[in-house]
């Protein structure tokens, strides 16, 4: 749909690499950098969008309209606390979609497209089972189409789905349906979002671009989208940990396959269990040197990568190179002419998001490191609030470990019952001495503290009537270099007394979680003697440690027990899947099981289905019905739908669009570099390497090129403008 900023941007055909890697430029394309398209309807489940707007049992729509609304039912999802309330927009007059003509150039700025992601997190308090949007969900509106593009994730497919909303208007009934995903795949060769590469120059990020759409005068539906870079910046790096999906999936399913299921379901666990190890200790747990303690994980993923992917699994670039649409224009004037508007709104080759994309990487799986990237992108599965909720029942179990035997009665969990009888979480301190200084007013304690092995801490507290309540550790290093950065310092609820002195004692706390060593272990609380009144500092400070990560190990293990039994298919050959494997986890943690969502009712359709054709094809026809086909048959303005009706109808369209498509199909014979524009097919299509050497090729150069001669056209004439001077092709929806 989008390129990204498109997010359906394509024109052309499947997308799986040629048998021998080669491309219709001659280029090798890497294996693994483009996916292919798969079917076009959800393989299993629905993508998030269905499960948020799906319509209800009786065929009614849930679509809010106008856009805005719908805007806001997806910000009732997020913490409205973060930047853009978590959800980024931007306006896109002259952009890269596939429906960035649809209101005519001129007028692009009257009526830009509005490109929206979710970007944020859903609030920390979230109950178990909220939907995860965050990198999950882009919707794309254009007034003039009045239609939506839309991309977002399937975790029962393991996928991004590609949606197309039409009539989506005042009054009317939104028609949603699901894309042609080889369309689509054109572009997004990545099978996920894209979008542009910094500094954003087409969006109302722009300087240039804003100015015009503020000349309007027009309130582009009350949104608020003056704002700066950060906005589409937030869009670009969405859609970079968005393309990592696909990825660990992959990783998940094939880099844990094994001929012995046992191994490839306890593969699956340790890599669940350093994903959320990964996210506990905000990635500081997965060092090379702790993942190589971990075999059944590392040497299993690094043995099949070996097999499955000996030259590295290549991670496709969602990134598209960053567009200036007026850089042409002389002396800056705000408001270009409409010649040079239809001129700018033309996308060269160089832009175009059909042009074939180098992979952004590749992983050479040969070490402990890549594992180390494979957990990273597996922990992206969980959100803020996810391991906000696993993280508070483990901190509820080992402070009561009564509580947690009870739990486990409750459960049949013995293995959990043995941890809490006496061995639920171990203990240990850590000893800092410290010199300090009150402030002048004595309303602020600097502390500056270390310990044995390059232990440090450098705080600021809060001062009140001789107590501190509250303040910041603007360093905090652990023995053995455990740089854990600044943490805030909450005053716990209790005091207690050490040596007839009041002890002053505090909670460390990052965005209301626990703070955790590299190992895993709490940061339970920091301990400081209240300081006498003629005393400068305090002398010592001490760290309380818990290990209290033993019963996420036992609910992994138990998880892992019930997949081999048959209870659970959590761990098995499947797609990673959040909604399956939580329950379990915090059911296990004495946290009560989500409910399970709710299922779309409404039967999934496409939104531009096959149309029955006739007879056979006409000699003549027989090649573009065979390179164009997937593409061009629907009832479609853009792509223009120039194979959809009967014979008489398809001649007409393809002589009315004869000039640009002998302009297309003329790219294949020049090298990627002297190419205007991308060639048709696009060269991501499966065929298209070997189109400029197939019969088809002159076949329909020579046809075209007689529907010119009819028209005293000559082809070296046609080749000779510029792309944006030839005749539309205006073959559209009928």
């Amino acid at each position: 749909m989008l390129r990204w900023t498109s997010l359906l941007a394509a024109l052309t055909l499947a997308l799986a690499p040629s048998p021998d890697g080669a491309n219709a430029g001659g280029a090798a394309q890497p294996a693994g950098a483009i996916e292919p398209p798969g079917p076009d309807l959800p393989p299993a489940g629905r993508s998030l969008f269905d499960e948020l707007f799906g319509a209800d049992a009786d065929g009614a729509s849930r679509l809010p309209f106008p856009f805005p609304a719908l805007l806001q039912r997806i910000a009732q999802q997020l913490d409205a606390g973060q930047p853009s309330g978590g959800l980024s927009v931007v306006l896109i007059p002259l952009g890269r979609s596939l429906q960035r003509h649809a209101a005519g150039d001129v007028d692009a700025f009257r009526h830009p497209r509005v490109v929206a992601a979710v970007t944020g997190e859903p609030p920390a308090a979230a109950p178990p089972g909220h939907p995860y949007l965050r990198d999950r969900l882009y919707v794309a509106y254009h007034e003039k189409a009045a239609a939506l593009e839309v991309i977002s994730y399937n975790e029962a497919a393991g996928r991004f789905e590609f949606q197309l909303v039409r009539n989506y208007r005042e009054g009317a009934a939104p028609e949603p349906g699901y894309a042609n995903r080889t369309l689509c795949l054109a572009c997004h060769h990545n099978a996920a979002p894209i979008f542009s590469r910094q500094s954003w120059d087409e969006t109302s990020a722009s300087t240039p671009v804003a100015a015009r759409l503020a000349a309007t005068g027009l309130p582009y539906y009350g949104l608020a989208w003056r704002h700066g870079v950060d906005v589409p910046d937030a869009i670009d790096t969405a859609a970079a940990r968005a393309n990592l999906l696909g990825t660990a999936q992959r990783l998940w399913r094939e880099g844990c396959a094994a001929p012995d299921r046992k191994a490839a379901v306890a593969c699956r666990a340790e890599a669940l269990r350093q994903a959320l190890r990964h996210r506990l200790t905000d990635g500081r747990s997965t060092t090379a040197e702790r993942r190589a303690r971990r075999p059944a994980l590392v040497e299993p993923l690094l043995a099949n990568w070996r097999q499955r992917w000996p030259a590295g699994l290549a991670i496709p670039d969602p990134s598209l190179p960053n567009r200036q649409p007026f850089a042409g224009i002389e002396g800056g004037r705000p408001q270009p002419s409409d010649d040079e508007l239809r001129r700018y709104a033309d996308i060269a080759a160089a832009f175009d998001p059909l042009a074939l994309r180098a992979p952004l990487e590749t992983w050479p799986g040969r070490s402990a490191a890549d594992a180390g990237r494979f957990v990273a992108a597996l922990s992206m599965f969980f959100s803020r609030a996810d391991v906000a909720a696993i993280d508070r029942a483990l901190s509820v179990l080992s402070a009561s470990p009564a509580a947690a035997t009870a739990r486990a009665a409750e459960r049949g969990n013995p293995a959990l019952a043995a941890l809490a009888d006496g061995r639920m979480a171990s203990i240990r301190h850590i000893a800092l001495s410290c010199s300090g200084r009150k402030t002048t007013d004595h309303g602020r304690l600097d502390l500056d503290c270390a310990g044995a092995d390059g232990a440090r801490l450098q705080a600021r507290l809060v001062l009140k009537a001789g107590m501190a309540t509250g303040g910041t550790a603007d360093r905090l290093v652990l023995p053995g270099n455990d740089a854990i950065g600044a943490v805030a310092l909450k005053p716990a609820a209790n005091r207690r007394q050490r040596a007839g002195a009041e002890t002053m004692r505090f909670i460390p706390d990052r965005g209301g979680r626990t703070v955790r060593t590299a190992g895993g272990e709490a940061i339970r609380r920091i301990d400081i003697p209240r300081p006498a009144a003629n005393a400068a500092a305090p002398a010592t400070a001490t760290l309380e440690l818990v290990a209290d990560l033993a019963p996420l190990d036992v609910a992994i293990d138990r998880l892992a027990q019930a997949t081999l039994a048959g209870r659970s298919d959590a761990l098995d050959d499947l797609p990673l899947r959040r909604s399956a494997l939580l329950p379990a986890l915090l059911t296990d943690l004495g946290t009560p099981a989500p409910a399970p969502p709710s299922a779309a009712p409404s039967a999934p359709r496409l939104a531009d289905p096959p149309a029955a054709r006739d007879g056979a094809w006409p000699p003549e026809l027989q090649p573009f019905a065979r390179q164009c086909g997937q593409c061009h048959a629907a009832a479609t303005a853009f792509p223009p739908g120039f194979l959809r009706g009967g014979d008489e109808q398809v001649r007409g369209r393809i002589a009315a669009c004869a000039e640009r498509m002998l302009f297309r199909l003329a790219m294949n014979a020049r090298p990627p570099a002297a190419r205007p524009k991308t060639p048709m097919p696009p060269p991501a299509a499966a065929h298209a390497a070997a189109f400029a050497q197939s019969p088809d090729y002159p076949a329909m150069t020579a046809l075209l090129e007689g529907l010119l001669a009819q028209r005293a056209l000559a082809p070296a004439g046609v080749l000779a403008r510029p792309y944006a001077t030839l005749a539309p092709c205006t073959a559209g929806a009928e």
